[in-house]
């Protein structure tokens, strides 16, 4: 399972990639890019909830496999189609792909630790982070190359085959099936609710989380290609760039393999003031090698902090919650997102790029620090809840 999701980490940054230099190159501005990468974020969006809900009543290991299947089967349809698709019809590709990844997101997670001790939870997430940080590397470095090398369409089916062999990697996976008690669609989605509204620390993050990603990820993410055609000489550049945050992350997941700070919360939001780093970047914009470097640190702070986010929530939330409790923390990353790509064009046209950069950077870094003063996420633990309680809501 786990060399197979390495293998579709490829395809997952291979996607967004293409289709953003596909966009630049066929004259598409920061608006268009916001819209392609939008588009992703929507299928997230709209379908993660039914991913976590699915994932606490189904086989999980089998979700993976038709999740990944399903990618796989979109992106070679989009090849089929490509030369007969405006660039707005890739909006609709890129929420089909989006939709088929928040499928499977919650049940691969919740898998973790069906498979693992509860003590090598913080190892197991930091292996499973080093290998998804490593062929994010790869994916970005070989999505630019590809693009520019081979084309769009070479591209994208170099995606469908990593999403192909990460399926078929998973089939002889078993893990026990959820214990869940009868209930509807929407009386699995209450409960998750409750377990987090019952919980301060997780909603104080998950808030956080989606304004971060929402300001700062739709931003830096959105003018990057720009900025990077304009100022670096195109797509390897870019390609350098989103390479620099898998790079980053890397001594990150060893780093929160081995170290077990009391205060890991702390730890956590305090790095995470760095991610402001990623769009502060791009002001001026600094050098090629500078703005790589930034976005190396804005890697190495995320994996930190999510390492240790992802153990505590698999650590903390019963186990027949985990997978809505972790479809609702993506979704809370996501929720904003397709506003945020939304809001880049006509912000740029007010504000202008280089303000547009600085407020981003900025509400990241206050919203971030803001958490600590929520009792619960310094620890990411609400120790009012004694540890044999957590077998309930």
């Amino acid at each position: 399972m786990w060399g197979g999701q390495v293998a579709g980490a490829i395809g997952d940054q291979l996607v967004p990639v293409a289709l953003s230099l596909h966009v630049v190159l066929r004259g598409g501005g920061a608006g268009t890019v916001a819209a392609v990468l939008g588009g992703r974020a929507a299928g997230l969006v709209l379908c993660l909830l039914v991913g976590g809900v699915l994932a606490d009543r189904m086989s999980r290991s089998r979700i993976v496999v038709y999740a990944d299947t399903y990618r796989a089967v979109v992106l070679v349809v989009t090849v089929l189609l490509l030369d007969r698709l405006p660039v707005g019809a890739l909006v609709v590709a890129t929420v089909l792909v989006g939709a088929g990844e928040a499928l499977g997101r919650p049940a691969y997670r919740s898998l973790v630790p069906a498979l693992l001790p509860v003590s090598l939870l913080e190892k197991g997430n930091a292996l499973i982070s080093a290998g998804l940080r490593s062929s994010a590397v790869l994916g970005a470095l070989a999505g630019a190359s590809t693009v520019a090398l081979l084309g769009t369409r070479a591209a994208l089916l170099l995606a469908a085959v990593t999403f192909a062999l990460a399926a078929f990697t998973v089939l002889g996976v078993r893990a026990p099936a959820p214990d869940r008690k009868p209930s509807t669609l929407l009386g699995d989605a209450r409960d998750g609710l409750r377990a987090i509204y019952r919980r301060p620390w997780v909603l104080a993050v998950m808030i956080a989380t989606c304004v971060q990603i929402m300001v700062g990820t739709a931003v830096a993410l959105t003018l990057l290609p720009v900025i990077a055609q304009r100022e670096f000489g195109g797509g390897f550049s870019y390609g350098a760039v989103l390479a620099g945050v898998g790079l980053g992350a890397l001594p990150a997941v060893v780093l929160a393999g081995r170290w077990r700070p009391k205060r890991r919360g702390t730890v956590s939001m305090l790095a995470l003031v760095c991610y402001a780093g990623l769009p502060l970047s791009l002001l001026g914009p600094l050098p090629l090698p500078w703005t790589i470097a930034m976005f190396a640190l804005g890697g190495f702070v995320v994996e930190l902090y999510f390492v240790y986010w992802i153990s505590a929530l698999q650590r903390e939330i019963p186990t027949g919650l985990q997978g809505k409790v972790l479809a609702l923390d993506q979704l809370s990353s996501f929720a904003l997102l397709p506003l945020g790509y939304a809001l880049v064009g006509p912000t740029v046209a007010a504000l202008g790029e280089s303000a547009t950069l600085l407020v981003s950077g900025l509400v990241v870094a206050v919203v971030t620090l803001g958490t600590l003063l929520v009792p619960g996420v310094a620890g990411f633990s609400d120790r009012t809840t004694p540890r044999d309680a957590h077998n309930s809501v």
